[in-house]
């Protein structure tokens, strides 16, 4: 998949997060929503990383 795709994919991700906890009853899908708007921001910019990592090296 292409870099745009991943990423944005992870943003969706990291916006169910949210919002999953942000509605939540008890607390395991609280963290649950917290721990995967955690990973979409992470993967973001990891991939922010893996991109500036690819063109320094040529």
């Amino acid at each position: 998949m292409s870099h745009w795709i991943m990423g944005i994919l992870a943003g969706i991700a990291g916006l169910i997060g949210l919002f999953m906890s942000g509605a939540a009853r008890d607390p395991a899908i609280f963290w649950f929503g917290l721990s995967l708007s955690t990973f979409g921001v992470l993967f973001c910019w990891w991939m922010i990383k893996t991109a500036y990592d690819e063109s320094e090296a040529g």
